[in-house]
């Protein structure tokens, strides 16, 4: 059994392991039992004002000099371009950029707030083919851990996110790239998209079988309305399940040709009233409780006007958080039918 101590803040240090959930005053989790800390982690409870807290006695220290993380970010997403290029100009997929790829996003991107960064980055609308693929694959891979997969199951996870839209490379530019609502006719050519990926994908025999069936099925839905099959609950495979809720956050976040991005607590509403019966509920509930969290002690503004800090995540209401006013008053959104967040801070 491993060892648990208790420590103050001061003796905390990159790379060591929570025992068990961290908590503010007002009851809401800060860390999870088993995240590991980091210097944004330890910065965060230092200014929340935990004091004390149970971390592992084990654990392998961090390296404290910070990657340039925007350089391999964008270094990826260029060699993700190029591959996707190449597929469009009928060459077969290079399964060692994409593992060079996924290998360099796992072993980078470690950490929430490092995910979270470069998915809030502002990047340019024409690349959001090869920077969504990019930000798939690294949500997909945080979704994993959250589930306590293990390491092989998050790296092919991670892989499927990376590839889930590669059968994009087959659909015409000007579609994919249309300012404006799609034609159905339009819309039908897009949804050849996962049949397309798996042709591109089923016959490599240096790729797991069960990432082209992962991209098949990721527009598949619990209740049967997705495609391309209209599959339900139990026909849909695993890394389907977790790239889908991917996918959705990430596109919703994102500025795109027709649409700007929405703030992620629009994305937990719209999640919370359309998404519940068409996503894995276990997973998709994991996702957002988790992800939620992060944003404890964030600034927001209201569309009141109002400038306030999230004290609290109501799981039964995750769009809808507590919020300590600048006044010190302290307002519970779920109430509040009229006033939520317009902007984080």
């Amino acid at each position: 059994m491993e060892n648990i101590i208790s420590i103050h803040i001061s003796e905390s240090e990159p790379g060591m392991i929570i025992a068990e959930d961290i908590y503010n005053k007002y009851g809401a989790i800060l860390l999870h039992k088993n995240s590991i800390l980091d210097s944004y982690t330890i910065e965060k409870l230092e200014s929340l004002r935990v004091d004390y807290f149970k971390v592992f006695e084990e654990y392998a220290p961090v390296e404290t000099v910070a990657p340039d993380l925007t350089a391999i970010y964008e270094e990826n997403v260029s060699d993700f371009k190029e591959i996707i290029r190449d597929i469009g100009n009928g060459k077969t997929l290079d399964t060692i950029k994409v593992q060079n790829i996924v290998n360099d996003l796992q072993e980078t991107f470690t950490s929430v707030k490092d995910i979270i960064d470069s998915l809030n980055a502002v990047r340019e609308i024409d690349d959001y083919t090869y920077t969504h693929s990019v930000n798939v694959s690294l949500l997909s891979s945080l979704i994993s851990r959250w589930l306590n997969l293990d390491e092989t199951q998050c790296k092919l996870i991670s892989y499927c996110g990376l590839l889930h839209d590669i059968g994009k490379s087959k659909i015409p530019a000007e579609i994919l790239s249309k300012p404006g609502p799609l034609t159905p006719t339009e819309f039908e050519e897009i949804k050849k998209h996962p049949i397309m990926g798996y042709k591109i994908l089923e016959k490599n025999i240096a790729l797991n079988k069960n990432i082209a069936i992962g991209v098949l099925m990721h527009h598949e839905r619990e209740d049967g309305s997705g495609y391309p099959f209209n599959l339900k609950s139990s026909q849909i495979h695993l890394y389907a399940k977790i790239v889908a809720i991917a996918d959705i956050f990430d596109a919703m976040t994102s500025n795109r040709v027709y649409k700007n991005r929405e703030t992620p607590f629009e994305v937990f509403r719209i999640y919370e009233s359309e998404y519940l019966t068409k996503c894995d509920t276990n997973i998709l509930l994991t996702f957002l409780k988790r992800i939620a969290s992060f944003y404890i002690g964030n600034k927001v503004k209201l569309n009141t006007g109002h400038i306030g800090e999230i004290i609290f995540i109501n799981e039964k209401c995750i769009s809808k958080p507590m919020i300590k006013l600048n006044s010190s008053k302290i307002i519970d959104l779920s109430m509040e039918s009229r006033s939520f967040i317009a902007e984080l801070l």
